[in-house]
């Protein structure tokens, strides 16, 4: 039996140690959303406060969509940062009329109905047009933006452009989960839609996703060594914020010639699978692999609570060779090959 695991430090202190100092930085902040300014020690007082919990994280305020305010603290991206976020969010005072807190920006299509200055540029967001095609093995859109004032951008312009109106349109975490690739054209493209339909497909199709969804995968049929997996789909760490620990058990079994496991072996693996999920907590069965008399369950859990105890006791019942590892995977490098 082989076991490895490595501990990370959370981030709970900082964390406590910023709402703590909420109720004094709120009334500060309302004063100065009232007076349509901030002053410089109270950007410098959040930004210390947030920087203590990582440096890397960004804040701001926003229009609340149930409260009149909104602080939101964001990952910009970072899969790192991505659970740091989304416990800070957790820690958070329940919203009440004034203030509501998000750990992602979140989409403003209200947005649409103005018209900006970016990068000396006027912009009617309204114009914006998008063409945008669904890849089904991914579940993701990829986007092809167009506006007018593109004429007299550079790329990056446009790409900013392309980018800021989508995290408006869809919010933070939804372009991460359900958009692909993004690029802007010169000249309008055929089949362009203006914003609220790439807003109404991206809604379509997170609906289909509300209850868990499993797919097969599998190698060529003339693969030497035939390889199946069985993954959630779609396979987006987003879906799942506070797990960012890859926890892989790999059981050996008795296989056919072909490497794939006998009916015997096929049943002792379903029992498996189902005492995991009845021990697991705190984390979630994303995939399993079989190849080559073994299979691999690959479960995401949260660094902060989990405890691997109950998988290990498991894994050592198994009747032969068992390995479970922990490491921290924040961008779940470990089921990457998984993806389409």
């Amino acid at each position: 039996m082989i076991f490895s695991r490595k501990r990370r430090p959370d981030h709970s202190a900082a964390t406590a140690a910023f709402w703590a100092a909420w109720p004094q930085l709120r009334a500060r902040s309302e004063a100065a959303i009232a007076a349509r300014g901030f002053p410089d020690d109270l950007v410098a007082d959040l930004s210390a406060r947030v920087n203590d919990i990582h440096p890397e994280l960004e804040w701001e305020f926003s229009k609340g969509r149930v409260s009149e305010h909104a602080f939101i603290l964001s990952a910009a991206g970072d899969p790192a940062l991505r659970a740091i976020a989304y416990r800070w969010r957790q820690a958070a005072p329940a919203a009440d009329v004034t203030w509501e807190f998000h750990d992602a920006r979140q989409a403003e299509p209200e947005m649409f109905e103005a018209a900006l200055q970016i990068e000396g540029h006027r912009v009617e967001l309204a114009e914006l047009r998008y063409a945008f095609s669904l890849d089904e093995p991914r579940s993701e859109y990829d986007i092809l933006v167009f506006h007018p004032v593109f004429a007299a951008m550079t790329q990056n312009e446009r790409l900013r452009l392309a980018f800021l109106s989508l995290a408006w349109l869809l919010g933070e975490d939804a372009v991460e989960i359900w958009i692909g690739s993004v690029d802007v054209a010169a000249e309008c493209p055929a089949g362009a839609q203006p914003p609220q339909q790439l807003a109404a497909a991206v809604a379509e199709l997170a609906a289909q996703y509300r209850d868990e969804t499993w797919v097969l995968l599998g190698s060529s049929p003339d693969a030497e060594v035939p390889r199946i997996a069985t993954t959630q789909r779609p396979l987006k760490p987003a879906r799942w914020p506070l797990l960012d620990t890859h926890v892989a058990i790999t059981l050996a079994f008795r296989g056919r010639d072909n490497g794939m496991p006998e009916p015997d072996a096929l049943t002792a693996l379903r029992d498996f699978e189902d005492r995991l999920r009845e021990v697991l907590a705190d984390a979630e069965l994303i995939a399993h692999e079989t190849s080559a008399g073994m299979r691999t369950f690959h479960v995401y859990a949260d660094s902060v609570r989990f405890s691997a105890d109950a998988v290990e006791k498991l894994a050592k019942g198994w009747s032969g060779r068992a390995k479970v590892k922990v490491g921290a995977d924040h961008g779940w490098e470990g089921v990457r090959h998984l993806r389409p």
